[in-house]
């Protein structure tokens, strides 16, 4: 993730190595206490999203529908 925040065309003038690492800790620090909440309920759900869009728009779609949303 780091080299495509690295490589993309529109980076933030503070794009580099040290201030991406750190704004994916500061994100991981923030949301992975919501993820374990959710799993440890039973109410977070996994998919593969590194498939073309209609890949994990399927893969959604086949989720809500085992969940009945």
């Amino acid at each position: 993730m780091v080299k495509r925040l690295l490589s993309r065309n529109q980076g933030r003038v503070d794009d580099n190595i040290e201030t991406i690492k750190k704004r994916l800790k500061v994100f991981e620090s923030l949301n992975l206490p919501v993820v374990e909440y959710y799993s440890s309920r039973g109410k977070a759900h996994k998919i593969n999203a590194t498939g073309t869009e209609d890949e994990i728009f399927e893969a959604v779609r086949k989720l809500f529908s085992s969940l009945r949303l």
